[in-house]
């Protein structure tokens, strides 16, 4: 097989050094002109790093990952494949992909965006605004803020692809495109609501079919043939330390509840919304039903001194393979 051979190579040209488990964060399987927040892998490279992993590491579920962990009987080289909120292109290019490598992954899911007709908020905020191709001046309220947005034609940085939205913004509209996106982090559903019903009667995002949330009717086909789990993600993808603890409990127990109901399967895992966490949250996921969580801390897996409620992963972008191989390797 060409991209099998291809991963050999790779590991035998570039000649990485000692393994250790580690479990892999992905969000979107798709080719993006623009990716502020580097949530998507391109799905020919994605393809190859599958490859990789079934022919150079003992890729397992994450439930297998956590028990063998427990037991002190996981493989230096084991590797787990998540995949964080639910995205549509998980089920039409990343399922396929999974499943000709048989490689077993877990996606957590936030419930509140299950059906919807709309992309996540945090992608269309971002096509709204860097991606609109003209001067802007409007007043949009935010949770207890009321934010100008003012720019003028687009500029050179505006233009430049490779901006991330934790780098400092250069141009008025990447700032106003990071403030509002903090904003709205900790916003109740209606908060978010109010805020796009005034930015969508200004701005158009770029339609993307495949970055729109599952349907409950998606997420059932996505699980059948057990190679894929979901995990809770809480409701509305909220900051959760942001929140006050009764609100948190119930994103964090209403998400897993929902999940549950929308597959008919266990739910034993959970992944903290913006990997925003702390003791209290760890320990409110930890009586919700749940067996472990999952953070975006990048770091491997500490065999020795196992934090269930506080596994690391190690986020995957969509840069060269040689990038991942070192990613994953000591």
């Amino acid at each position: 097989m060409r991209v099998r051979r291809i991963a050999r190579e790779l590991f035998r040209a570039f000649k990485p050094q000692r393994p250790h488990p580690a479990i892999l964060m992905y969000h979107r399987v798709s080719a993006l002109p623009k990716d502020p927040w580097d949530l998507a892998v391109d799905p020919a490279l994605f393809e190859a790093q599958m490859a990789f992993l079934r022919s150079q590491r003992t890729p397992m579920a994450m439930d297998e990952l956590v028990e063998r962990l427990q037991s002190k009987t996981l493989p230096a080289d084991a590797v787990a494949v998540t995949f964080d909120d639910g995205y549509l292109d998980n089920l039409v290019n990343a399922k396929p992909v999974l499943e000709k490598f048989a490689v077993p992954a877990t996606v957590f899911v936030s419930t509140g965006f299950t059906d919807s007709s709309t992309p996540f908020w945090w992608d269309e905020l971002a096509g709204m605004i860097l991606e609109s191709s003209g001067p802007a001046e409007l007043q949009v309220t935010v949770p207890e803020t009321a934010l100008t947005l003012a720019w003028g034609q687009p500029e050179r940085a505006d233009c430049d692809a490779s901006w991330k939205g934790w780098d400092i913004p250069r141009t008025a509209r990447q700032r106003c495109h990071v403030a509002i996106w903090r904003a709205l982090q900790s916003a109740t559903e209606a908060q978010r609501a109010d805020t796009f019903r005034v930015l969508r009667g200004a701005f158009k995002a770029p339609a993307d079919p495949l970055g729109l949330p599952m349907t409950a009717a998606q997420l059932q086909e996505l699980v059948a043939g057990s190679l894929v789990s979901i995990g809770g993600h809480t409701v509305s993808h909220r900051a959760l330390t942001e929140l006050d603890r009764s609100t948190s409990r119930l994103e964090i127990k209403a998400g897993g509840a929902q999940c549950r109901a929308l597959t008919g399967l266990p739910v034993n895992g959970f992944a903290y919304p913006y990997g925003n966490f702390d003791s209290e949250v760890s320990r409110d996921v930890a009586q919700s039903d749940f067996s472990w969580a999952c953070t975006t801390e990048a770091q491997f897996l500490d065999d020795g001194h196992p934090r269930l409620f506080e596994l690391p992963r190690i986020a995957v972008t969509n840069s060269p393979m040689r990038v991942f191989i070192r990613s994953i390797f000591d």
